[in-house]
């Protein structure tokens, strides 16, 4: 039998947090190591017991979300990042993409979501977000319909729209970073966004990558 999936809750509301691991530690193959009720928690326990899954609050006392993620990632802690928040402003999910969250769902659909989404980042899956996520954030977006994409942009955006780095997608398909990057600027243009993570936002809401839960 494999390991279970180890997974730190950190949110300041206690409520949420039992609600939360109730449901978590009904499933066999998920095990809830510890809790943080603040930002400067939450980095300490992730170091010390090192989870699978840190499911984040995006507001919190101390450390917000978004300075837990950095915090983390320039440590280079291996963990996947699950955000919970009550927020669906394109400004706050922008920045969690971009710092490289594997998720971002909304509390009010957190309770019917959080299994299959702690089992997907803990696999390593990118592009866990809520319906009413991606919907909030692009729905000034112009569809697929009205853009006319080249072969090698459509591959470009699938592997984007799972998470891959530049150097992932530029090994999978035998070109350069710099091709890389030259048609991710032609497709941000197309598509209307400005940054990484609302491209990747894009690209799941229309089919690309990974599907919506």
């Amino acid at each position: 039998m494999s390991e279970p999936i180890r997974v730190l809750l950190a949110d300041d509301h206690p409520v949420l947090r039992q609600g939360i691991r109730t449901i978590l530690e009904m499933e066999d193959d998920i095990q809830v190591v510890g809790e943080a009720e603040n930002g400067e928690e939450a980095i300490r326990k992730t170091r010390e017991l090192q989870p699978d899954v840190l499911v984040l609050d995006m507001a919190m006392p101390g450390k917000n979300g978004i300075e837990v993620v950095r915090e983390l990632a320039a440590d280079q802690i291996p963990v996947n990042i699950l955000v919970l928040s009550a927020y669906d402003d394109e400004e706050f999910i922008t920045e969690m993409v971009d710092a490289g969250v594997a998720g971002y769902l909304l509390k009010r659909e957190a309770l019917d979501t959080i299994v299959e989404a702690v089992r997907g980042v803990a696999a390593g899956e990118k592009g866990w977000f809520s319906r009413a996520v991606i919907n909030k954030a692009l729905a000034a977006r112009r569809t697929t319909q009205k853009i006319a994409f080249s072969e090698r942009e459509k591959e470009i955006l699938h592997y984007l729209s799972m998470g891959w780095s530049n150097a992932m997608i530029g090994e999978k398909l035998g070109i350069t970073e710099r091709t890389v990057r030259y048609h991710l600027r032609n497709i941000y243009d197309k598509i209307g966004v400005d940054s990484r993570g609302m491209a990747i936002a894009w690209g799941i809401q229309h089919g690309f990558g990974k599907k919506l839960l």
